[in-house]
């Protein structure tokens, strides 16, 4: 018994001695600690969004002194916070990576001449060690919006008319004598969907209008433009006259149209207009663009219903003609693919959104694979969206289906979209 007693003291104490070891070392690993330099850090603001709003209450630089300074660890559990113009020097803390996120307020908020700017950067805490904070660039973080009705527009409008501005489940009332600047609460991403709904009197009739845009951007100005648009009946000298929305998105004040021209819709007031204009005259959707499938292996195709076969390794003619009568200003592609990912998109020097009319640092790949760019794109009424080049890689990591989607946009802002569907098969 004496003996057993012995042993079970014995294993008893070593345990106590490991435990203790253990605590020791654990102690040791969590009490390893790190300096951060806050000092080094500059926070700077990018303006570029709002100073091409004329009258907007943003100025050529931006007082960042009461901005918020947040530091989170890998867990994304805030560590310390302080205004920029009282935080430390220097701050310690364990061993790990911290985000420092740099916001001009706690949280957005949707109202008038509330930018919400963000920016962040990642530094690694090690033991002993002084890192540096770079400098971080914050960026609009929510959505701006203002609202532009073209002459003709604002002779026909009553002092009642609203604009309200719907994404997810915020939304903004802009009245017509509204002048500021419009912020919403962006969802995360680089785009999102909204509803432009607009009520009141237009040429002595009461009007309430919806229309749905998809693939708005976060994070840059969008001007919600108002105009008429003819919408002709077929009959030569007559027509009405229909309410079109077109928004443009900037980040520098380009016209990157990224809404649509209804034309006339069920539920949409018209307006009556005696004398109407001409159907040719380059107005109206009678004259909207169109995307026509004209070549697959030397027969044309039906691009809204067709799914085009092509085998793997093997390359097929296949051409889409582009029309637009007032000239094209956008042809906007995205490709929809398993197996043609972003990454294998890049090995060719392409990604899986682009516009031929303004490639920007993807003309060298797009023009390889034998596509037109910019001034070929641009002004031109025909235009012929060749992939005959491409077709060869789409099976080359196995059977799939694949999706081109074009966006086709003209000068006016008028845009047709089609899906080219093809499917690689062994």
């Amino acid at each position: 018994m004496k003996k057993y007693f012995l042993i079970s003291l014995t294993l008893l104490a070593g345990m106590l001695a490991f435990t203790a070891c253990h605590s020791e070392a654990m102690e040791s690993v969590s009490s390893a600690k790190g300096d951060l330099n806050l000092s080094s850090m500059k926070a700077e603001v990018n303006t570029n969004v709002d100073t091409v709003y004329v009258g907007s209450r943003a100025e050529s630089t931006v007082d960042v002194s009461n901005f918020l300074v947040t530091i989170y660890d890998a867990q994304s559990q805030k560590v310390e916070q302080w205004n920029y113009n009282a935080m430390p020097e220097i701050v310690s803390l364990a061993v790990g990576t911290y985000s420092i996120v740099v916001t001009s307020a706690e949280t957005p908020s949707n109202g008038f001449d509330t930018p919400y700017y963000k920016g962040t950067a990642t530094c690694e805490i090690k033991e002993n060690e002084v890192v540096d904070v770079p400098v971080i660039t914050c960026k609009l973080a929510n959505m701006l919006f203002s609202v532009e009705y073209d002459e003709e527009f604002q002779g026909k409008m009553g002092e009642d008319v609203v604009t309200t501005i719907t994404v997810g489940e915020n939304s903004l009332e802009i009245p017509y004598s509204e002048t500021r600047s419009a912020y919403l609460i962006a969802p995360e991403g680089e785009t999102t969907s909204m509803i432009v709904t607009l009520k009141g009197t237009i040429d002595g009739e009461s009007i309430d209008y919806s229309e749905r845009f998809e693939s708005v951007k976060i994070g840059v100005h969008n001007i919600i433009k108002y105009k008429f648009a003819l919408v002709s009946d077929g009959s030569a000298g007559d027509g009405t006259l229909g309410v079109s929305i077109v928004v443009d998105s900037s980040m520098t004040g380009s016209d990157e149209v990224v809404g649509t021209d209804p034309g006339k819709e069920p539920g949409i007031d018209d307006f009556p207009e005696e004398g109407g204009e001409d159907p040719g005259d380059g107005d109206g959707d009678e004259n909207a663009p169109t995307i026509v499938g004209s070549n697959f292996n030397g027969n044309a195709f039906d691009i809204t219903k067709d799914v085009l076969e092509v085998k793997k390794g093997a390359s097929a003619q296949l051409q889409v003609t582009l029309s637009a009568l007032n000239g094209i200003a956008h042809v906007y592609v995205t490709i929809d693919s398993k197996t043609l990912t972003k990454k294998v998109l890049e090995s060719v020097g392409l990604t899986d959104r682009f516009d031929l009319a303004e490639p920007g640092a993807l003309e060298a790949g797009l023009k390889g694979l034998g596509f037109p760019t910019g001034d070929a794109v641009m002004g031109q009424t025909e235009l012929l969206f060749d992939i005959t080049d491409f077709t060869s890689l789409l099976g080359i990591y196995g059977a799939a289906n694949h999706n081109f989607i074009i966006r086709l946009v003209d000068q006016i802002g008028l845009e047709a979209t089609e899906t080219l569907k093809i499917k690689s098969v062994e």
